[in-house]
């Protein structure tokens, strides 16, 4: 069932890795640092609770979105999870259309990290409950997904993101926009950034996507 979940998540172009207990999960994470994991509530080593737990206290790891299975129907479970600070449950059997939804539509749900206030790099200022943007204290006029794809690549700042992910993140992904719809978005946020002179943090990795970077 894990590889058919992987199988089916790759086709949707997320990057997947998967492990068969706690304790290999726990390093695949202190390295990956992946948006979204899908634990099982009873692991060969640990139970999943305990793992959410242990993810939870670690301070990189804490705003990942964390989605529990369970083959279990207990009620108990659901809340315990739940309480525990899992951001969704789905029990099994594993309907893959079921999942294919909860997975996008968890993360299309802003990070925790970006429901600060405010979120900042450079010159660039992005009141996240106003939902504006300023620029050296000048407000820019942004489209609304303009805004969710800079306040996602400043939120997550010196790492790369593909156009298929970036869709996943910033589009709904059944929406009928394609890989360059991405470009398009990219060359605004440029030009609103430009006369700044800050349309350098907003990179092109070539081969890979792009990345806002104030390193350039």
């Amino acid at each position: 069932m894990r590889g058919r979940m992987a199988h089916e998540l790759r086709e949707l172009g997320h990057d997947v890795a998967e492990s068969e207990d706690a304790f290999t999960a726990l390093e695949l994470l202190r390295r990956k640092r992946p948006d979204l994991m899908l634990c099982d509530f009873t692991l060969p080593d640990l139970g999943g609770v305990e793992l959410l737990n242990d993810v939870r206290s670690i301070e990189d790891l804490r705003t990942m979105r964390v989605m529990m299975t369970s083959s279990r129907s207990n009620p108990e479970d659901v809340v315990l999870a739940l309480e525990s600070g899992a951001d969704d449950f789905i029990g099994k059997p594993i309907n893959l259309p079921e999942l294919r939804a909860r997975v996008g539509a968890c993360l299309r749900r802003p990070a925790n990290v970006l429901q600060t206030e405010v979120v900042s790099a450079g010159g660039i200022r992005i009141d996240n409950l106003g939902q504006r943007v300023a620029v050296d204290n000048t407000y820019v006029s942004l489209a609304p997904r303009e805004y969710r794809l800079l306040l996602f690549l400043v939120g997550n700042r010196d790492r790369v993101f593909s156009r298929k992910q970036l869709l996943v993140h910033v589009w709904d992904r059944d929406a009928a926009v394609g890989p360059r719809t991405v470009d398009v978005h990219v060359r605004r946020l440029r030009s609103v950034l430009e006369p700044f002179g800050y349309d350098r943090y907003l990179q092109t990795v070539r081969g890979s996507g792009y990345r806002f970077s104030l390193d350039t």
